[in-house]
Formats: structure tokens, C-alpha cells, sequence
């Protein structure tokens, strides 16, 4: 651990300080002394800009971003945190890399949707009216894949859209957007606990674990992630299995639920403000905004037409995705060379970055293929092959990353930092840390419930960032023979784990679940509510989490890499 140095000084400037009752946290190279003030003022910040981290508060619709620069700079105010803190926890080696992989596989992550691969991809689920029990368990599977490469937020963010325009063309009965949504939402969280560049926290617990590798992840979360990716698909099927097996020609009542999903057009328009704010905060990894672009104007614009003429205006943008959908096959066919060569690129580069990243780091392998710079470098290569081979402009792909999540990124690790200088989260995992032995079977379940509370009420990010900090005194202060069962991977894998998968259980757990309910709002005007997502979301979290943490538990303990 990166902090296991930090932490040692940090013992020894209690020890010398004892006698005089002075405390002090110590963290990147910089020991701050606990007082009263920070006590009382840091935690008084924490609190204050809490909930616009955790909540999307429609009331004030700072945004998650702005919240988090703000939180850190109240930090920086009011002497929470020294301004020689903030340098170094920003410019530390984990922070880098983990922002570093968020920006890499936000370029990649653009190239791929603008080449069209991801349409025809939803061409081929869809095929031409097939049973909607052959689409599910695919729609699955491809959302898995993805968020286990691109993240869970891009890939929510992408096929999202695809999906519900192609199942708008083909004219498909409205109930299955419940199921359909759902898988979309839940598989993305759940693959993306396949590697550690799935998600923002496997990024930043990989960054600060020694020895936490790709092979090591595909060696132990891998497969737990596959098989809760199989549980999901089984429990839709059983769970809605009335709308799965029925048949295609069913669809009377459909008109009635569309029905009951339009709210009065006097809301239209506010509703239309909340996504289009919602959508540029998180317009992240190069997503295509021309569909929801279009609702969301005409929801500005419609508060005069009726309740047909919206219907119309949806049919309307049906055609018009599906005529794009058929110029991006058509284009596909008949790409020029160097579309072609650049097509052939972007697979390369992506099988490299996964070859490089699954070499063993030193001393078992005498080279250092980092975390956040190999995703980096193929992102930047990529900028400069299609510049080479298309004459595209870089800016345009520059344009595409959203620097908004690296802002927030930035401004979670000052601002949690300086809730650490109150001196609370170490204060708390020495109470609990008893408990949590994680050589028995009580001490993991201890510490998996905390997690999950934890996630649920700070979010898996924060939380992750706030336990990654104290896993060294947390667990191996009192036991030298600790460091084999937490010191490095095991509680890192753990976390990984349990901090993703909690973020299933409910609609607000997760930003994923928030972006594809937003995106079925103001795509196809459905609303994927609390408790509609709650009845499916805490089972299929619940069965997931528990039946995956043995797996990644033994596969942990004997993994190798």
C-alpha cells in the first residue's frame, strides 16, 4: 500500500506526542494536527455538501461536479486541509493513474461509438421481430461486456440509447422497457466488477493496491461478475416471465400503460429542464446525444400540442433513428481504406491495452505497464492515427471527454481528505476494526455490511476512497500475519466487489441506474421509478453480492500474478 509509509509516521508522531494529548492525521507526506476547530468546521462541510454528492437535487441543481470542487475548496478555506495537502493528494500516484484510465477510456470509448460498432451490434440483438426472450438475456450480455471495458457510466450512457431507439423503430410493446432497463442498469454495475477499470472505484483501489493486476482481477472478480451476470438474466426470466413467453402479437394493453407513463403537458417542460441538466452533467466518454437531444427540445417545446401530436413527435424520431441506423450499416459495408485501417486499429489497440495491462508488474516481469497510462497512451495514439488516416480533427474527440467527472474526481479527494484531518473515519475504524477479522466468516460479513451501508449512504465512490485510506491501520496495525489476508489484494478484491454490486440495490445507488433512467425518460417518455426498480434491484443485489463474495473470497487467497 502507498500509504503504509504515511501511516507508520503517522504512528510515530502520535507516540512522541502522546504525553501532551496532541493528535494528528497524516496523509501524503503531511501530518495535520486534529483540533477542535477542524472537528467541528470539517465535519459541519462534509455534511453541508453531502447531498449534493450523493443526491441529484432538483431544487438546486448544483451538480455533482461543482459540488465536489466545492466541497474541497471549503476544505481549503477554512484550514480543513493545508494548500500543501491539496498539491499532493491531487498529484499523488494513485489519484494520477486513476484519473489517467478515466481519461483513456473516455477517448476509446468515443472512437468506438463513432464508428458505428455498437449499432450494429443492437442491429444484430434486435434482428427483425424477434421474441423478446432472444433479445433480453443478449442485451445483458453486451451491457456486461461493455461496462467491463468502457465503464459502467459509458456504457450506460451508450447503449442506453441505441437499444431504446431500436426497440422504438421496431414498434415493440412498452412493457418490456421494465425488464429491458432494469438488465441494462444492473449488468452494467455487475460487469463492470470484472476488471478494475469497470468502474471509477475499481480504478482508484487498483491505483493504491500493491500487487492488484488485471490477471488478478480476471483471475478472481471475473468470474464472480460472470456468474452474477447469469444469476440477473435467470431472475428477470423467472421474475418476468409473463411478459418473456407471451406472445409477440400481445400488445393491447400497451397503449394503456404509454398512457399511464404521459404526465400532464404542463410539466413537460420542467421535466425537460431536469434531464437536459441531468444529461450535460454527465454527457461523459463520447456519447451521441442527437435522440435525446431531440425529445428534450420538443419536451421544451411542447407545452400547446397535445397528448397525440407528443405521439407523433416520438414515431417521427423513430423514423429518423432508424434511417441513421441504416446509413451506419451502409457505411460500414462500404468504409474506404482508411476507415477500414482505422477500424482494424481500434480493435489492436484494444486487445494491446488488455495484453499490457495483464502482465504481472515488477519484479516478476521486468517492465511497468501502468494502469492509468497504457488506457492513456492508446487513447492518445488513437487521436493521432485517425488524424493521420481521416483527417480528423483532434479537438472533436477532446471535445467528447467530459472533464466534468475529472473535476469531481479532483474535488473528492481534497474534500474527503479533509474530512480524514477530523480525525472521525480513523477514530471509526478503530471501534469497528475488532469486529472485522477477515481471517473468519463473521468478520467478512461484518465487513461486507458495512460497505454496503456505507455505499448507500456516502456512495460506492466516496466510500471506497474513505476505506482504501485506512485499510493498512485499519486491519494490520495489531497483527503482523494480517498483511497476507488484507495488507494487499484481498481487501481490495473485496471491496471491489461488495462496493460495485451495492450499487444495485436501489434506483439512487448508482449513477448508472440514474443515467438509464433518465435516458428512457427523455428517449421513449417511460419512467423507470424507486420502488418499480426496487422490487427487482435489492433481490438480484442481495443473491448477486453473497453468492459472488465466496468466489472472489477463495480465488483471492490462491490467486497468483
Amino acid at each position: 500500500m502507498e500509504s503504509l509509509i504515511m501511516n507508520e509516521t503517522c504512528i510515530e508522531e502520535n507516540a512522541t506526542n502522546s504525553s501532551s494529548n496532541e493528535t494528528f492525521v497524516c496523509g501524503y507526506d503531511v501530518c495535520v494536527q486534529v483540533t477542535i476547530y477542524r472537528k467541528v468546521m470539517g465535519t459541519i462541510i462534509f455534511f453541508v455538501v453531502w447531498p449534493f454528492i450523493v443526491l441529484d437535487l432538483k431544487w438546486f441543481p448544483l451538480g455533482r461536479p461543482a459540488a465536489a470542487i466545492t466541497g474541497a475548496a471549503l476544505m481549503v478555506i477554512f484550514s480543513i486541509i493545508p494548500p500543501d495537502q491539496v498539491y499532493a493528494v491531487i498529484g499523488s500516484k494513485g489519484s494520477l493513474q486513476a484519473v489517467c484510465l478515466i481519461l483513456g477510456m473516455m477517448l476509446l470509448s468515443y472512437y468506438y461509438e463513432r464508428e458505428g460498432l455498437l449499432q450494429i451490434i443492437a442491429l444484430f440483438i434486435f434482428g427483425k421481430n424477434k421474441p423478446f426472450r432472444h433479445i433480453l438475456w443478449k442485451v445483458c450480455v453486451l451491457t456486461a461486456c461493455m461496462a467491463s471495458i468502457i465503464t459502467n457510466d459509458a456504457t450506460s450512457l451508450v447503449v442506453t440509447p441505441l437499444i431504446l431507439n431500436e426497440h422504438m423503430k421496431q414498434g415493440r410493446s412498452r412493457k418490456e422497457l421494465t425488464p429491458l432497463l432494469i438488465g441494462i442498469a444492473v449488468c452494467a454495475n455487475v460487469g463492470s466488477a470484472a476488471t478494475f477499470f469497470g468502474n471509477p472505484q475499481n480504478a482508484y483501489i487498483a491505483s493504491q493496491t500493491t500487487g492488484l493486476s488485471l490477471l488478478i482481477f480476471f483471475q478472481t472478480t471475473l468470474p464472480a461478475a460472470a456468474f452474477g451476470v447469469l444469476i440477473v438474466i435467470g431472475m428477470l426470466y423467472l421474475i418476468y416471465c409473463r411478459i418473456l413467453f407471451r406472445n409477440v402479437s400481445e400488445d393491447d394493453d400497451d397503449d394503456t400503460e404509454a398512457s399511464n407513463t404521459s404526465e400532464p403537458l404542463q410539466n413537460e417542460a420542467s421535466r425537460g429542464r431536469v434531464t437536459t441538466s441531468f444529461c450535460k452533467e454527465h454527457e461523459a466518454m463520447g456519447e451521441a446525444p442527437n435522440a435525446s437531444a431531440m425529445v428534450n427540445s420538443a419536451n421544451h417545446d411542447s407545452s400547446a400540442i397535445t397528448t397525440v401530436h407528443m405521439e407523433e413527435s416520438k414515431q417521427n424520431n423513430s423514423t429518423d433513428v432508424a434511417l441513421t441506423s441504416s446509413k451506419q450499416t451502409v457505411s460500414l459495408r462500404n468504409r474506404s481504406w482508411r476507415s477500414l485501417l482505422f477500424l482494424s486499429w481500434l480493435l489492436f489497440i484494444t486487445v494491446m491495452v488488455v495484453v499490457l495491462l495483464i502482465i504481472p508488474p515488477r519484479p516478476i516481469v521486468n517492465a511497468d505497464f501502468n494502469l492509468g497510462l497504457v488506457p492513456l497512451g492508446a487513447g492518445i495514439l488513437s487521436m493521432v492515427v485517425d488524424t493521420v488516416l481521416n483527417r480528423n480533427y483532434s479537438y472533436t474527440a477532446i471535445k467528447k471527454i467530459d472533464w466534468g467527472v475529472v473535476l469531481m474526481y479532483m474535488g473528492l479527494f481534497t474534500w474527503l481528505q479533509g474530512f480524514d484531518n477530523t480525525g472521525f473515519p480513523g477514530q471509526l475504524f478503530d471501534i469497528i476494526r475488532k469486529y472485522m477479522n477477515l481471517k473468519k466468516v463473521e468478520g467478512v460479513l461484518f465487513f461486507t455490511v458495512f460497505v454496503i451501508i456505507g455505499s448507500n449512504l456516502l456512495c460506492n465512490v466516496p466510500m471506497t476512497i474513505l476505506v482504501v485510506r485506512q485499510i493498512e491501520m485499519f486491519f494490520c496495525s495489531s497483527d503482523p500475519d494480517c498483511l497476507m489476508y488484507c495488507g494487499d489484494r484481498l481487501v481490495g478484491l473485496l471491496l471491489s466487489w461488495v462496493a460495485t454490486i451495492s450499487g444495485t440495490f436501489t434506483l439512487l445507488g448508482s449513477v448508472t441506474n440514474l443515467i438509464v433512467a433518465e435516458k428512457a425518460h427523455s428517449i421513449a417518455n417511460y419512467k423507470l421509478t424507486f420502488f418499480r426498480y426496487l422490487k427487482f434491484g435489492f433481490v438480484s443485489a442481495t443473491v448477486v453480492l453473497f453468492s459472488g463474495l465466496p468466489i472472489v473470497y477463495f480465488l483471492a487467497t490462491v490467486a497468483r500474478g
